[in-house]
């Protein structure tokens, strides 16, 4: 008998507008642009720019702007904005979101409780692979994780990083580092760059 395998690690594709949509809005995490990646994202949201606003955060004064353009900050200034929308999305409405996996899913968790469907939100990875963590023994996250092993932001504990991912909290889980054998703790090394 075959065991199914439980993946969550989530998947993310290259974004393309889609034409049958009403509204986009997409947010762009401008530290992680590498170059022509503005360029590829025009080209792609070409079809849609009189219907297309684009937030860039924290974006470099060169960005390319794609239809009507917003410059944010902070990725928390923009779960500000973008909470203040809930009232503005309709079902046929688009939301996508290229940057690193903690920023996407703080945008994503703040649509979610903005009345956006799963479905509604495409996302692209762009820029560094740092994770955030969730403690699953004090349940505080700790961000910017780029080891194996971190440190909890909240208790402390040496933390093994799982490649479990919770889209609910937008985060990888930690696991004492030696709970399974008290004492044994492998070598910290850089895995997420």
């Amino acid at each position: 008998m075959m065991q199914s395998q439980i993946v969550s690690r989530p998947r993310y594709r290259e974004l393309a507008a889609e034409d049958t949509a009403g509204a986009h809005l997409l947010i762009v995490e401008g530290d992680t642009l590498a170059p022509g990646q503005m360029a590829a994202l025009a080209a792609a949201f070409a079809p849609v720019a009189d219907r297309l606003q684009t937030w860039l955060v924290s974006a470099p004064a060169t960005a390319l702007a794609l239809g009507k353009v917003r410059k944010l900050q902070t990725v928390d200034e923009a779960a500000a904005a973008l909470d203040a929308l809930q009232e503005g999305f309709g079902i046929a409405d688009r939301l996508y979101l290229q940057g690193t996996e903690p920023f996407m899913w703080s945008l994503a968790t703040v649509a979610g409780r903005a009345g956006l469907s799963a479905s509604q939100i495409r996302m692209q990875h762009a820029g560094s692979l740092k994770r955030r963590v969730w403690c699953t023994h004090c349940h505080q996250t700790t961000e910017n994780v780029t080891t194996n092993i971190a440190t909890c932001a909240g208790c402390g504990r040496e933390l093994l990083v799982r490649d479990h991912f919770s889209r609910r909290l937008g985060a990888f889980m930690g696991v004492m580092v030696d709970a399974e054998v008290p004492g044994e703790v492998p070598q910290r090394e850089e895995v997420f760059p």
